[in-house]
């Protein structure tokens, strides 16, 4: 269970920027988090402890990170602002100088999470324009993650919990939930921040899987692109898009598939199962 040490203080984001004479750059999608409350369940839900490492991803002007230093788990933070990067030096410097807090300046989307070690716990506001990128770098490195706590916007949420068959089932839904078991923290009203943005937004956890729940191949990448780049066409439509007729019949009738099924109302076991079969088709 997350504990906060004693002497834990929220600070307000807005006090941070006239301390420092700066303002959120819309280039860089700043909108921070201003709720003391949002900011506790955040680092609640990661479940951090003072054996933990932790990657924050975005951590802007350091009011994340204060209460993800107050587990006692070590932080090593991920910012490609210079002058949130600056802030933060100086906001930190005695937890950089304890070995507790480490800065990188850099890219979220492209970082490299192995360097940080094993295990690790990953949080953060993801920028919004850049979320997608940056969730296909978590599942590239989900040997390395143990726990992802992040803020995404609602819709973003709602596509990667969403069950086959819905209409926001999709192919996020599948490559994040093939490695990660997904639930919803809390959604956050654009008031939560500053300034406001003009969605509302959610709050996820990314639980690695033990066992994957599909393989990763080319065969199961091109078969779920296929499935979702034409949707409401039945399952061998799709099929047709990546391999020949004869490969198809082969697989239905090993896989004992009705003719009517349809790509998005499959399960990620099931689409790995078909990949499976392209793959031992030599058909990849």
């Amino acid at each position: 269970m997350t504990t906060l040490d004693a002497t834990y203080r929220f600070e307000d984001p807005r006090r941070v920027l006239r301390r420092h004479g700066l303002a959120p750059k819309r280039a860089f999608s700043q909108n921070f988090l201003i709720s003391e409350g949002a900011v506790r369940a955040i680092a609640a839900a990661t479940r951090a402890t003072a054996v933990d490492q932790i990657v924050e991803l975005g951590p802007g002007l350091g009011t994340l990170t204060s209460t993800l230093l107050a587990t006692g788990a070590e932080v090593a933070a991920v910012e490609r602002d210079r002058d949130m990067a600056a802030i933060l030096r100086d906001e930190f410097a005695r937890f950089i100088d304890d070995g507790r807090f480490r800065l990188v300046e850099g890219d979220a989307a492209t970082v490299d999470f192995s360097a940080f070690g094993e295990d690790l716990i990953v949080a953060g506001n993801l920028p919004y324009a850049i979320t997608g990128a940056i969730l296909r770098n978590l599942t590239a490195h989900r040997a390395s993650i143990q726990r992802a706590v992040v803020m995404v916007q609602r819709e973003v949420a709602e596509r990667l919990v969403a069950p086959p068959g819905t209409r926001e089932y999709g192919a996020p839904s599948v490559f994040v939930g093939a490695s990660f078991r997904i639930s919803r923290v809390l959604n956050l009203p654009p008031s939560a921040f500053y300034p406001p943005p003009k969605v509302t937004s959610a709050v996820i956890a990314l639980e690695r899987l033990e066992t994957p729940r599909a393989v990763e191949r080319p065969a199961f990448t091109k078969l779920v692109h296929a499935i979702f780049e034409s949707r409401r066409k039945t399952l061998r439509n799709s099929l047709r898009r990546i391999v020949s007729g004869e490969v198809i019949e082969t697989i239905y009738e090993r896989l004992e598939l009705g003719d009517h099924v349809r790509g998005e109302s499959l399960s990620i076991e099931e689409m790995d199962r078909i990949a499976a079969e392209i793959e031992r088709l030599g058909a990849s």
